[in-house]
Parts: C-alpha cells; structure tokens; sequence
C-alpha cells in the first residue's frame, strides 16, 4: 500500500512540470520557444525513462524487447520525418515555430502508442493501468495545448 501511494506521488510530481509548462507558455508567450523546447526536452525524457521501465518489465516476463526498443526510437524517427517535411513544405503556421511542431506531434505519438503497448501486451496491474491512463491522457492535453498554441500565437 505504501509503495503504491508513493508511485502516486511520483508519478503525479512528474506530471507537473507538463501542466507548468503548457500553462506557462499561454501566460507568458514572451518566452514561447524556450518554454517549448523545455516541454519538448521533458517529454523526450520522459519518454525515454517509460522505454526503460517497459524494457525491463518485458525481462522480467521473459517477453521480447523488440517492442520496447521501437518504442524508443518511434518519436526519434517520427520527429525526424516530420521535420523533414516542414523543411520542404513552407508550413502555414509562424516559421518562428518550424521544426518545433514535429518533435511535439512525434512525442505526443509516442505516448499514445506506448499506452496502447502497456494495455495491451505488457502484463500489469489493474492499478498501475488506471494510473497510467489518467497520466497519459493528461500529457495527452498537454501536448494537444502546445500544438493549440502553435496555431493561435501566429
């Protein structure tokens, strides 16, 4: 019981600075690419540390690790690819914002994916998915806000 209330806490302390973030960038648009490429760096991270968590869960079951590791570099190549096309198509939206819009659609992905990857296959307590959901769904919004500011703050 006591570990799980302190995966809570863990878990909603680094769901924080997402909502900081994506608050923050609407209050003070002054700051908007170091806010978003803040935000686009912490997501990176976080990403990266649900990659290890499920590469050492599907050890643990005996289960392959090719998942885990596509996982890893889904938003990588996502990011990649999208930057490429802002780079040959002139994007519609402020050019102050090119390449900045990829990385959070790739992440935003990412996160999806990876929940659809926890749900499914990885075999997890009832909980923890309960937790998982409401933390994915909130980085979710979060992301969904920075894109909204991206084509509003033109």
């Amino acid at each position: 019981m006591i570990l799980q209330d302190q995966q809570k806490l863990l878990s909603y302390f680094g769901l924080f600075p997402f909502i900081a973030l994506s608050a923050l960038v609407w209050i003070n648009p002054n700051w908007d690419i170091f806010i978003l490429v803040t935000f686009i760096f912490y997501s990176l991270f976080i990403h990266i540390f649900l990659c290890g968590s499920w590469w050492g869960i599907a050890r643990e079951n005996k289960g392959s690790l090719t998942p885990s590791i596509v996982f890893f570099f889904l938003p990588f190549v996502l990011a990649f690819v999208l930057s490429l096309m802002e780079y040959i198509f002139d994007p519609f939206y402020s050019n102050s914002y090119k390449f900045i819009l990829g990385p959070i659609i790739a992440l935003l992905l990412a996160f999806e994916f990876g929940h659809i990857y926890e749900k499914k296959v990885l075999n997890l307590d009832d909980d923890y998915i309960q937790l998982r959901f409401n933390l994915t769904f909130s980085v979710r919004i979060c992301h969904l806000l920075m894109i909204g500011f991206i084509f509003t703050n033109q």
